[in-house]
């Protein structure tokens, strides 16, 4: 049989665990967007420039 102090203990263990996995799926939620908007941004180049590195 546990003691008292024993499952206190898993029950602080088992909070923190909770705490801890929200934070990480919640860090890795927002890093998944920057990244997704950091790859799909699409600057606008200027037609002279374009146009002056073909002829090069």
């Amino acid at each position: 049989m546990k003691t008292m102090t024993q499952r206190m203990f898993n029950e602080v263990k088992d909070g923190l665990t909770r705490t801890v996995r929200s934070a990480a799926i919640k860090s890795g939620d927002i890093a998944m967007e920057t990244c997704c908007m950091t790859f799909f941004h699409e600057p606008k180049i200027p037609l002279e420039l374009l146009k002056a590195s073909a002829h090069k």
